[in-house]
């Protein structure tokens, strides 16, 4: 499944957003959050699983990218709205990892993960659609050479 995909509603993004900060949510608290029934949650959760967008519950997005998987950081430069007003919109895609608000010639640095680079490449055109975005650079991570959140885990 590409995670770029227009086939993921807001909700569909809500639920996976909410899902990364606590997999072990229950569904009741789930559907309370997004404001739909226990039942329709239930649902939408075994369509993502189906489509392959939650590949398990226990997600995992700080160590290294999975087989076929590809990594990137998007360099954001806003057309001078604040950035408080944009960051829910692009932290609310599953793809992204991580969203900094930075200091010099781009506003927000994300790290953004796909199936791969057309996932990626897809993922750009919706957020430079997104009004108060003037461009995204795109920087495809080759290797990753060292994660210490990854070695933190594993010593843990």
């Amino acid at each position: 499944m590409d995670l770029a995909t227009p086939d993921l509603d807001d909700i569909d993004r809500q639920l996976v957003t909410l899902l990364r900060r606590d997999s072990r949510q229950p569904v009741l608290g789930l559907a309370r959050a997004v404001g739909l029934s226990r039942s329709a949650v239930q649902d939408r959760l075994a369509r993502l699983k189906r489509q392959g967008v939650i590949k398990r519950f226990t997600i995992d997005t700080t160590g290294p990218v999975e087989p076929g998987g590809a990594r990137a950081f998007f360099f954001v430069r806003t057309d001078g709205r604040p950035c408080g007003r944009l960051i829910p919109m692009v932290a609310g895609f599953p793809e992204v990892e991580s969203c900094d608000h930075v200091s010099g010639p781009m506003d927000m640095v994300l790290s953004v993960r796909g199936r791969d680079l057309a996932a990626l490449s897809a993922l750009r055109e919706r957020m430079v659609a997104i009004p108060g975005i003037a461009t995204v650079t795109v920087a495809p991570v080759l290797k990753n050479h060292l994660d210490s959140r990854a070695m933190l885990a594993e010593a843990s």
